[in-house]
């Protein structure tokens, strides 16, 4: 069984740069593979500030849809879990794709209701006694 482990740094618009964990098991590993899932996750980037992204792609032989893609973004406030199985791993990677940017628009379209609804704050009128 191949395994692979290696980390990666990527630029985003939010965010200078952010750190990127691959672990890839029961596959062969290569930089372009590393490179396709990373530039996945680039494309992501523009919807929230990514601080360290761990993905993880897995063929598990045993297992029935044989291949896991999982990915853990840290981004500020609660960090975001997605995994996915299915019979290729190209597959199993859209599905973590489309997981992830549903949670995020998710995420934004919460954030923006709750400024929307928030009632501004006007500042106290001051009377000066003279």
């Amino acid at each position: 069984m191949n395994s692979a482990r290696k980390s990666t740094s990527a630029k985003s618009a939010l965010c200078t740069t952010w750190e990127t964990d691959f672990l890839i098991l029961g596959m062969n590993s290569d930089d372009d593979l590393r490179s396709r899932l990373a530039s996945d996750l680039q494309a992501l980037a523009h919807l929230i500030p990514i601080e360290h992204a761990h993905i993880s792609l897995e063929r598990q032989h045993a297992a029935t849809p044989p291949f896991q893609a999982a990915v853990m973004l840290v981004v500020p406030g609660p960090d975001i879990h997605v995994a996915a199985r299915d019979h290729t791993w190209p597959a199993a990677w859209q599905k973590v794709l489309d997981r992830l940017r549903e949670q995020v628009e998710q995420r934004r379209s919460r954030l923006a209701k709750r400024r929307r609804d928030q009632p501004r704050r006007q500042p106290p009128v001051v009377s000066r006694a003279r």
